[in-house]
């Protein structure tokens, strides 16, 4: 427990490594302000904005035929007036929200009328789902393909009783849980940390007088791995609770936390069945296990020499191979690449965000559960294997 704390020290109170976090947060909001100016036409435009929200309470909350109907009442008038594009394109329109004809309809069928219709329609889609997933489970067993019955009855459990009861602004939990510039700083900062590990013993030439101790290297190692785990965990889960922050207050998330992560434009095919909030949250941990798994490798490289270069290119390597097979193979249909990958647990949309499975054993499996497995699995190779290879005790063999 002291070596580990020890270990600790040195990777949380250096004084780099606390310059390159707080310089790297304060990055990490000016990226988030500025992807909120670029991506939402609410935040770029300041009439769009105003106008949104004095709308939003009357349309927020429950979705009811009321509201529907409300909001109907004043959409097709504007999409009547503009469909053959003869409308004044002129500003300052009396009776119009933002002063011109074709604004006000762009603005309430983006914002509005086509969240609200996916929102009250995704009930009747996941039904749909249900029953060509019941249906094919008693083709397939009549076929005698227990795989794909076993697949489709998953797909049937996942989807029965979804709805969407609710009308919130989804638009920054849209480009939240998109975002991914962090992943690269938290990146930087493990890498930068972990490949000095071990070269730094070696430097001070510490790595020969721990071997030489009776207890051997595995306690040191022991150490490192503890304190490494400690230090990957706390900079990920930062980052996220950062990025949590960001968004929550330069857009609003606290409104539609609660309603299921389907209703997000582009999770509607999620394979989990989460909150927004909940989903953040186990978003969070995914991407800390990832980043943990690949500072296993990260330390395992570290061993490799005497200096902080070489473990430090080596790792970079690594995980730019792992960015560029996500960026490959990420979205498309071959779920075995993104399973084997650690990159999809970093941007683990790739994982939650569709309904795809992988058969090992012929059982049909989630992507996102042999994912977090294999992942995990790597990580305790990787870290075993440090622990092998750092680990050696000169005087138990003679030397």
């Amino acid at each position: 427990m002291r070596l580990a704390g020890f270990e600790m020290k040195k990777l949380f109170l250096r004084l780099p490594i606390l310059i390159a976090l707080l310089l790297f947060t304060v990055f990490d909001l000016f990226k988030i302000a500025g992807t909120l100016r670029d991506l939402s036409w609410i935040e770029a435009d300041e009439d769009w904005k105003r106008v949104y929200w004095e709308q939003y309470e009357k349309y927020s909350g429950e979705i009811t035929l009321d509201k529907i109907n409300a909001l109907l009442e004043v959409y097709r008038p504007l999409e009547e007036a503009t469909h053959d594009l003869t409308a004044t394109t002129h500003g300052g329109v009396e009776g119009t929200l933002t002063g011109n004809l074709y604004s006000d309809r762009n603005l309430l069928e983006r914002y509005y009328v086509d969240p609200m219709e996916r929102f009250y329609t995704y009930r009747n889609s996941a039904l749909e789902v249900v029953r060509a997933a019941r249906e094919n489970v008693e083709l397939y067993e009549s076929l005698g393909s227990k795989y794909e019955a076993r697949k489709n009855a998953v797909i049937a459990r996942l989807y029965s009783g979804r709805q969407i009861t609710d009308f919130y602004f989804t638009e920054g939990w849209k480009l939240y849980l998109n975002y991914d510039f962090s992943t690269v700083l938290i990146f930087l900062l493990v890498l930068y940390a972990l490949s000095r590990s071990f070269a730094c013993d070696s430097q001070c030439r510490m790595t020969e007088l721990i071997l030489t101790s009776a207890g051997g290297g595995i306690p040191s190692v022991i150490a490192k791995i503890t304190a490494a785990t400690a230090y990957i965990f706390a900079v990920s889960v930062w980052f996220s609770a950062v990025d949590f922050a960001g968004f929550a207050l330069m857009s609003n998330l606290t409104d539609a936390g609660n309603m299921p992560v389907y209703a997000v434009s582009g999770f509607m095919e999620a394979s989990v069945e989460l909150t927004l909030f909940a989903y953040s949250a186990a978003g969070a941990m995914t991407r800390a296990l990832g980043f943990w798994a690949l500072g296993m490798v990260f330390l395992l490289l570290s061993e490799a020499g005497r200096h902080a270069l070489a473990p430090f290119a080596l790792g970079a390597g690594v995980f730019l191979l792992c960015t560029l097979a996500g960026a490959r193979w990420g979205y498309s249909s071959r779920a075995l690449f993104k399973v084997l990958n650690p990159y999809s647990l970093l941007v683990n949309r790739l994982l939650y965000g569709r309904t795809e499975f992988v058969k090992p054993l012929d059982i049909p499996v989630l992507t996102w559960q042999a994912g977090l497995v294999f992942t995990f699995l790597l990580g305790v190779c990787a870290a075993v294997l440090a622990l092998l290879f750092g680990g050696k005790n000169k005087l138990q063999r003679g030397l």
